[in-house]
């Protein structure tokens, strides 16, 4: 399991109370755990992301953008609580003769980025919610890679389980897309960004109507004058 288990934890119990503040979700890591491999109940997401890797043996450094992250999630709606458990793939050196496989090291923005998409997917099928965003938010790769994935060291495709076919986005810091806030993902509620424009609209077609209105009553009493003296 990664290094940094309880960042992940507490992150994770973060973004599910903004979303969902009455129920307890709990996040764990568990070795065991395989890809399409479930218990009755329980619902797969799996991400490939971007993180590095540093050897224990002869402390050479390395990244790679296909990482498997993987979760297995359950929800209790009778006891209002929820389980994830995680398994993040490592990955060895290829420099060692007998290398040991290591954890990898994620971003914090990283970190953030998986666990709002895993967010996401929890309300999508555990509570059925409409969302705002239909793609998944795109993991941060800090430098550019090149050569083909190293399957022979990967955890993942040792194991049978290939990442080569999926690929992880890359963008320039510059074009990083929004990371949206997950409040009020729920159905009938839109974020705070769309409220605020809309706010925004009503107020420039109310101030509108307004100079609207005033213009008319000016022209109807200098109409009214003109009439009253031309009488007289």
């Amino acid at each position: 399991m990664t290094r940094d288990t309880e960042v992940w934890k507490q992150m994770f119990q973060e973004l599910m109370r903004e979303v969902k503040p009455w129920h307890r979700w709990t996040l764990r890591p568990d070795k065991g755990l395989l890809p399409n491999v479930l218990k009755p109940g329980w619902m797969q997401y799996q991400q490939w992301t971007f993180a590095r890797f540093q050897c224990s043996s002869c402390s050479r450094n390395w990244a790679s953008a296909q990482v498997l992250v993987l979760f297995h999630m359950h929800w209790s709606e009778e006891k209002s609580r929820g389980q994830v458990k995680m398994r993040v793939f490592t990955q060895r050196c290829k420099k060692c003769p007998q290398p040991l496989f290591e954890d990898p090291e994620f971003t914090q923005e990283n970190i953030s980025r998986i666990l709002k998409n895993l967010v996401f997917r929890i309300m999508k099928k555990c509570y059925r919610g409409r969302f705002q965003l239909t793609e998944e938010v795109p993991m941060i790769k800090d430098i550019s890679l090149e050569g083909p994935h190293n399957s022979d060291n990967c955890e993942a495709c040792l194991e049978g389980f290939c990442a080569r076919s999926k690929q992880v986005t890359s963008l320039p810091q510059s074009q990083t897309p929004r990371v949206y806030s997950i409040y009020k993902v729920e159905e009938g509620v839109e974020p705070w960004a769309s409220r605020k424009n809309v706010c925004s609209d009503i107020l420039q077609n109310h101030i509108c109507r307004n100079v609207s209105i005033f213009c008319c009553c000016v022209i109807l009493i200098v109409i009214v004058v003109i009439v009253a003296r031309t009488a007289i």
